[in-house]
């Protein structure tokens, strides 16, 4: 999960609470672990951060080149015909 924050906060920095370190406002940070998740709900609930989506990227695949090129294969065996 990844939130961003809204707010400067002051919170925890690993899982035992014994290290703080300050969440920025506008920073996005990637909450993956358990604890971090915990802490990622208690900061959106609060209002302090707000969810982020995952980022999806699209690869496009051009297949028409490869079509165009087996026309003119078969075009050109039509008018050569065959060889023998």
């Amino acid at each position: 999960m990844k939130i961003k924050m809204k707010t400067d906060k002051i919170a925890t920095a690993n899982q035992y609470g014994s290290a703080t370190m300050t969440y920025a406002k506008d920073s996005v940070h990637d909450m993956s672990s358990e604890w971090q998740m915990k802490l990622a709900t208690k900061l959106i609930n609060s209002g302090q951060a707000e969810s982020v989506a995952k980022e999806t990227t699209k690869k496009v695949v051009t297949e028409m080149e490869t079509k165009v090129e087996k026309k003119e294969k078969s075009l050109l065996k039509k008018v050569f015909g065959k060889k023998k």
